[in-house]
């Protein structure tokens, strides 16, 4: 009996570990966070009228079905917010259903691909609402796996996906344990029928809805504007639920789709970039925005302004240059609305915080020189970024330089003293497959390093990074760097967290919205080029957390 307790307590150890090891395999199955924003096809034809640079209106049928479920936890679970939304179930929107009013006009677009692309596409939807004073028909933020990810298409296929997320005949599926369910290939899903999507429970499990309110405090955004280039209003929206045109013939009372919306139906993913004119006459300028040649037509935002339908609504309206701002208004607009984005989720703020405090722990026990640590982010994706090769010598340029600066400006550090890594931590040479052993911990490399070598925490795609040949070289010459899976005990703050609305775990999707906040709070920071990931670190979150430190390389 006096060995009972220390053998529950390893049995509770095991369990714990056993569970984050399945959600970390269930990471797998998370969609890409962005696309190259260079890449698009300039050699499909577009429907733009070049006379009066307006798209062609092409009506859709409002015959999606809704697919929304019902507002109800399904195990009573509530998870509330802690910092600025202490009385609300965080999976329940924070704009509750209204009417239309009378006289109201709205803005509309499709949501589309990853997070980053998702969150893109808001900020462009918010200023342009502010710009046009309509209201922003507000969509969800879609969670998925990888093979359910909604990429670029044209509206009537990124609507008809949307009219897809249903859960009305799988309800069934909520209480089951999706780390217990077999995995669901890319070809496996594509071959499927709708109707055998809607009743998989391993579809089930692999998407879900969440209000943007979820990630980000929406209200303060919106009300924040007042004051801000000559803004009288806060910005109005109105919830959307659901991304399809039964919902909006039906919650805003339209009757005529033909004439009651006005469809910008772009058929290329840089079908037209809008102009501000409302302080520039491009009318003397012919050549139009010098910055808009990857778009192939231009739309005045003048033209906006003039329609008199209820509903703008565009396709996608991905893209950080998609909406110009010239003016001196337009430009503090769009200076506040994407810098306001703040990730208010607390158990995302509360695992950085233990994180932030166990790496300063960890640069004390390693005699770091250099205060704090250094945050990169490396992205190989699976296709898009095909030069990863030279974005980890970019990487490793940066850390090289970057000790170098330290060395000048700490006096308590003397010539760099060249020894190699400890031939008990040295990862084995680069080969073409991951090594079968368990690798070596981040204390395990680090301890004895000299003093200036660099602390840095990498943010990445990369699967097992410890492991992976990619990275061989790399940590070999850094070998205090740390990531993510380093922090296990961290980690599991954000396990056992389930959307109250359909039950599913969160986990998968939450990871690298911790994996970002963690790189943010490096002194200095280092992206990927082209990465919508990095670029909401560099933009937003390090300026954010360092405001009086400028980038210095």
């Amino acid at each position: 009996m006096a060995n009972a307790a220390p053998r529950t307590v390893l049995v509770i150890a095991m369990l714990g570990i056993f569970f984050f090891l399945a959600a970390v395999h269930y990471l797998e199955l998370i969609p890409d966070l962005e696309f190259n924003l260079e890449t698009h096809n300039s050699g499909v034809e577009s429907q733009v009228n070049p006379k009066s640079s307006s798209l062609v209106s092409t009506p859709f049928s409002p015959s999606l079905p809704e697919s929304r479920p019902e507002n109800e936890s399904p195990n009573n679970e509530e998870y509330l917010q802690s910092e600025g939304n202490k009385e609300h179930n965080p999976f329940l929107t924070m704009f509750p259903e209204r009417p239309p009013g009378d006289q109201e006009l709205f803005l509309g677009y499709v949501p589309h691909s990853g997070f980053h692309n998702q969150r893109i596409e808001l900020q462009n939807a918010l200023r342009l609402a502010a710009y046009l004073n309509r209201t922003l028909l507000l969509p969800p933020l879609f969670s998925c796996a990888k093979f359910m990810n909604i990429g670029w298409g044209r509206p009537s296929v990124l609507l008809a996906k949307w009219g897809e997320l249903t859960r009305e005949h799988s309800q069934s599926c909520q209480n089951l344990d999706p780390t217990q369910l077999a995995p669901i290939t890319w070809d496996e899903y594509h071959v499927m029928t709708p109707k055998e999507r809607e009743q998989d429970c391993r579809v089930y499990h692999s998407w879900t809805l969440t209000p943007w309110t979820y990630v980000f405090n929406i209200p303060k955004v919106i009300q924040g504007v007042v004051g801000i280039g000559g803004q009288t209003e806060p910005i109005r929206v109105f919830d959307r639920p659901n991304v399809t045109i039964a919902w909006m013939a039906e919650h805003l009372g339209i009757t005529d789709l033909d004439k009651e919306v006005y469809w910008l139906n772009g058929t290329t993913r840089w079908d037209f970039q809008i102009l501000d004119d409302s302080e520039v006459d491009y009318g003397l300028h012919p050549e139009g925005n010098p910055d808009s040649r990857r778009y192939s037509q231009e739309l005045p935002l003048s033209n906006l302004k003039a329609r008199p339908e209820r509903v703008i609504h565009f396709g996608s309206f991905f893209g950080i240059d998609r909406l110009e701002a010239s003016s001196q208004a337009h430009l503090e607009l769009q200076q506040y609305i994407d810098t306001s984005l703040d990730i208010w989720n607390q158990k995302i703020l509360d695992a950085t915080e233990l994180v932030e405090a166990q790496i300063e722990k960890w640069r004390v026990l390693t005699a770091r020189a250099a205060p704090g640590f250094l945050g990169a982010h490396l992205r190989t994706g699976n296709g898009e970024f095909n030069n990863v090769e030279r974005n980890l010598e970019l990487l490793m340029l940066w850390l090289r330089n970057m000790t170098n600066l330290d060395q000048e400006h700490l006096t308590n550090i003397t010539s760099p003293i060249q020894q190699p890594v400890p031939a008990q931590a040295q990862l084995p040479p680069n080969t073409a497959e991951p090594q079968e052993q368990e690798p070596p911990t981040f204390l395990d490399r680090c301890m004895g390093q000299p003093p200036e070598s660099p602390l840095l925490y990498l943010a990445t795609d990369v699967h097992h990074p410890r492991l992976s040949p990619f990275l061989v070289d790399f940590l070999n010459e850094f070998p205090c760097t740390m990531v993510l899976s380093d922090f296990p005990e961290y980690v599991q703050l954000l396990d056992g967290i389930h959307n109250t609305v359909d039950n599913i775990y969160m986990l998968p999707f939450l990871i690298a919205l911790l994996d970002a906040n963690l790189a943010a709070y490096g002194r200095q920071f280092h992206g990927t080029d082209a990465s919508t990931f990095s670029q909401y670190i560099s933009h937003h979150l390090w300026p954010e957390y360092h405001p009086s430190s400028t980038p210095l390389l």
